[in-house]
């Protein structure tokens, strides 16, 4: 009985960890907000232990951060943190393409190829949630080509937290959807070396946005 009750509290955790993650990116959840415990519990329909426990495994993926005596809070990203966080995204979403040109079969190339061809046309300043919603959709799939989950996992939350720090920060979507064929194409064709190259140089148009955006 209590070995049911435990694999049920942890599928719940698991759902109420998911649920917020998706707040995040969908701005839902801004960075710096509170995350009042009350609130949260009944916005999401759970008690408060599968909600701190949910809270604590964020706050490991950097989406959240504990504040002495004044509780869990969006994290907010510093100029620093930012750069940082392109730095590892420079190391290993690069990484992460090439493993994808090899080991993606078929099926999931074509896939990767009408999540772009599906794209409308659409302004990101007027639309940044959609913008983040296919940004993500789009490195989440590449990373989970790659076959490597322990980097699809790790950059499954740099990518939210990233991109939910970006909200002020000016993006050419036709030069970032031009990244993206370019990377899609690599892939699509087999060629690792390609798929590398073309990432690196996405990744570092979003590093030089933050040098050039924030002060």
């Amino acid at each position: 009985m209590m070995r049911t009750y435990k694999v049920e509290t942890e599928d719940l955790v698991e759902k109420v960890y998911k649920n917020i993650k998706q707040m995040i990116l969908k701005r839902e959840l801004i960075p710096g907000q509170k995350l009042t415990q009350e609130d949260m519990a009944r916005l999401l329909g759970v008690s408060r232990t599968p909600l701190l426990s949910a809270f604590s495994k964020l706050e490991k993926e950097w989406l959240v951060e504990s504040r002495p005596r004044r509780g869990y809070y969006i994290r907010e990203l510093s100029r620093e943190d930012e750069l940082n966080l392109f730095d590892i995204r420079l190391r290993l979403e690069p990484l992460g393409a090439g493993k994808a040109a090899v080991n993606g079969n078929a099926s999931e190339k074509t896939q990767l190829m009408k999540l772009l061809e599906n794209v409308p046309d659409f302004d990101c300043e007027g639309s940044r949630k959609l913008f983040n919603d296919l940004d993500y959709n789009f490195h989440g799939q590449v990373m989970a080509m790659s076959r490597n989950n322990m980097l699809e996992m790790m950059l499954s939350s740099y990518n939210i937290i990233s991109l939910s720090n970006q909200d002020e920060i000016h993006i050419d979507c036709k030069k970032s959807m031009e990244g993206h064929w370019a990377i899609a194409k690599a892939i699509y064709e087999g060629d690792p070396e390609a798929a590398e190259k073309t990432m690196l140089e996405h990744i570092g148009i979003g590093r030089n946005r933050i040098l050039e955006q924030r002060f």
